[in-house]
């Protein structure tokens, strides 16, 4: 079965090699639109992507593969979207920890910077997420909750030394979930962080998602699942060497990194309960740095500048095949 859809994808993705994409129900398979791509999100009918290379902020039409807006924004941009709007972090980078900041707020309808919410200029962050009430500014060492109407900063909290750095962030339906480089995980409503239970499987780990009751973490090229409220380990998956990217789809997860051997980046359809992969494909690119769901396709965002769209029909099929 994953032979079946890996061929099913490489024909999809192998129908152009450049142009500008087009319209109607066949989307954009393959266009160039900068020169290092990286973080990406979807809003307004639109895919946004950073483009680290030219330091540029893209907003690229979701039907027709035009760039119709760029924004000098810096080098490294972390994205979020929501309310009608796309959040843009100015971030230094995970090893280089560049002072950074601040927090844009973009009108996802006419790509025009609408706030620039300055952030402590002495500290460091690693992304945004909006959700649970509030839009979420995160580093290794504070959490900054910003009020989503207003653009205020309603509190900032520092996370003790006890625990270690943040290594990652996922929302809950309260507040966040967050991991620590010596595994625990920390529940945070926005006033007050409960210290949840330590996981060996998380320590240094890097959390991606949060399912049915599990924590699911990238680290050394795997996926673990730990149980949130007991730290016990549910499955652990090898994967590849990396792990990027983790999308809910359907009652599965979709995730996107890279394995050794294989002609092209790849995408796993995950069973949460129980780690198995469910199905496979090959995406016809090395360099793939992230993955996000926009109108039925799946789009994927190359180092060496390039977007890749996987049509909607051929995403129904992987996904269809994994449940059966």
């Amino acid at each position: 079965m994953p032979r079946i859809l890996i061929t099913l994808l490489v024909v999809s993705l192998a129908g152009c090699s450049g142009g500008s994409g087009v319209r109607g129900p066949s989307p954009l398979t393959r266009v160039a639109v900068g020169e290092n791509l990286g973080s990406m999100i979807a809003a307004g009918g639109d895919v946004w992507v950073n483009d680290f290379g030219r330091e540029e902020l893209l907003r690229v039409g979701g039907r027709d593969g035009r760039v119709r807006t760029r924004l000098k924004l810096g080098r490294r941009v972390a994205l979020a979207a929501g309310g009608g709007s796309v959040w843009a972090l100015r971030w230094g980078g995970r090893f280089f920890r560049t002072p950074n900041g601040p927090l844009y707020r973009i009108d996802a309808r006419t790509g025009r910077i609408t706030r620039r919410i300055p952030l402590d200029p002495d500290q460091i962050y690693f992304g945004v997420l909006v959700g649970a009430g509030a839009i979420w500014v995160w580093g290794p060492s504070r959490v900054v909750r910003i009020h989503p109407g207003t653009d205020s900063i309603l509190s900032t909290f520092a996370i003790g030394k006890e625990s270690g750095e943040l290594t990652g962030a996922v929302l809950e339906d309260d507040g966040l979930l967050l991991s620590t480089v010596d595994g625990h995980l920390l529940h945070f409503d926005g006033f007050s962080v409960e210290h949840g239970a330590r996981a060996g499987a998380l320590v240094r780990a890097e959390l991606l998602a949060v399912d049915r009751g599990r924590a699911i973490a990238s680290v050394a090229g795997a996926l673990v699942a730990v149980d949130v409220r007991t730290g016990r380990l549910v499955w652990r998956r090898p994967l590849g060497f990396r792990i990027s990217t983790m999308l809910p789809r359907e009652g599965i997860l979709l995730a996107h990194g890279a394995a050794f051997h294989d002609p092209g980046d790849r995408v796993w359809a995950i069973d949460t309960a129980t780690g198995r992969v469910l199905a496979a494909a090959v995406v016809p690119s090395f360099g793939t740095t992230s993955m996000i769901s926009a109108g039925g396709a799946l789009w994927f965002a190359t180092s060496a500048g390039e977007l890749i769209a996987v049509p909607p029909f051929v995403v129904d099929l992987f996904v269809d095949r994994a449940h059966h």
